[in-house]
């Protein structure tokens, strides 16, 4: 069993993050999001592991690396792809790589509650040549959905305009090497009219079932993110934060009141602040004279005094200070700083970057 994992893309709805990092290296619960597909994978005992990244990117596999930091048997390997044709060419990319071999394949950006085992067990019990993960939604008109019958996919659609199913495409997949036969025939589509034809699941899925290959189909009855837009990435931080902070206090601690599950690295120094969890505070960061309220997660190396945050993700590095009003629902990127004007004139200050959203709070 091997693993395809997808950190391509460009994440334009992420923007102005996105113009300097890969969208898959955002921290959720101050953890990169491709790390939590990529622990599911090792934890369903998979051993080589090939992340698919954009042409020319050096990023990910600078943070990822040769996959000796998660185990002495894991090895990850890269491949390019070329140009952004769609999500499910890099299975014709990785053929070689894959071989014989049954695969996971999943977006890079997927956040999963319980993980993968479950739905891997029935994907064997199945005997299934495609294994879908899919989850119930009332917007499933966004989505690619499976239409079921007998316990087995009869049919997927993209973006369906009118009701067929609720089920939605996760982006999670088992597939055996069936699927690579499907590249030798079938073509890409425009659903969108963008001009720009791409390789989208339904048809791939479709060649299939039509050609008499079992696709089946496993629900997620607990959460599932896919964090294609900053309310994404909040809630998925809150959604993990819920499950995953413990009480943790590894940092210094001087004067502080502490409400709930709250983690605190080593290196960090907190002082005269008071944390409401679930809150993370990672490593080498300095708090004074603050309130952190739930659902926050503080990248490394960040300084934080006299403010008030809550629900937001600070990535790295950021400088909050000297702030009357609190700070919510914020995605802060590395090395932003957030303060106070002092001088004259009393006017908002702005350096903002393309595609950014500011909501001022004005008296």
């Amino acid at each position: 069993m091997k693993a395809l994992i997808l950190a391509g893309g460009r994440g334009t709805r992420l923007r102005p993050l996105t113009h300097t990092k890969n969208k898959h290296m955002l921290p959720i619960g101050n953890h990169p999001m491709i790390e939590r597909i990529l622990l599911d994978a090792i934890e369903l005992g998979i051993e080589d592991i090939i992340i698919n990244v954009n042409k020319g990117d050096t990023e990910i596999p600078a943070m990822l690396g040769d996959g000796s930091k998660y185990g002495k048997n894991i090895h990850l390997h890269y491949i390019e792809q070329p140009e952004p044709n769609g999500m499910m060419y890099p299975i014709k990319l990785a053929e070689d790589l894959i071989g014989d071999d049954d695969f996971l394949f999943s977006a890079g950006d997927n956040i999963l509650a319980g993980g993968l085992k479950k739905h891997y067990n029935d994907f064997k019990k199945n005997k299934s040549d495609a294994h879908v993960l899919v989850v119930k939604r009332p917007d499933y008109q966004n989505f690619g959905v499976a239409v079921m019958e007998n316990g087995r996919v009869v049919k997927t659609v993209e973006k369906p305009k009118e009701f067929v199913s609720d089920l939605v495409l996760s982006a999670i997949y088992f597939f055996t090497p069936a699927v690579f036969q499907a590249f030798d025939h079938i073509k890409p589509i425009d659903p969108k009219g963008t001009g720009k034809p791409e390789y989208y699941p339904p048809t791939v899925n479709n060649w299939l079932i039509e050609n008499g290959y079992v696709m089946t189909a496993s629900e997620v009855t607990g959460w599932w993110k896919d964090t294609g837009a900053p309310s994404d990435l909040l809630l998925a931080n809150r959604l993990v934060l819920e499950k995953e902070c413990k009480e943790s206090i590894k940092g210094d601690v001087i004067d502080c009141k502490i409400e709930g599950n709250v983690e605190i690295a080593k290196g960090s120094t907190v002082k005269n602040c008071v944390l409401r969890g679930p809150v993370s505070i990672a490593e080498n960061c300095t708090l004074e004279n603050s309130y952190i309220g739930p659902f926050t997660s503080i990248g490394a190396e960040s300084t934080i005094k006299n403010a008030q945050i809550e629900n937001s993700i600070l990535m790295g590095n950021c400088n909050i200070h000297d702030l009357e009003t609190l700070i919510d629902s914020s995605l802060i990127g590395w090395n932003a700083e957030v303060t106070r004007k002092e001088t004259y004139p009393k006017a908002n200050t702005l350096f903002i970057g393309d595609d950014s959203q500011l909501e001022l709070n004005e008296k």
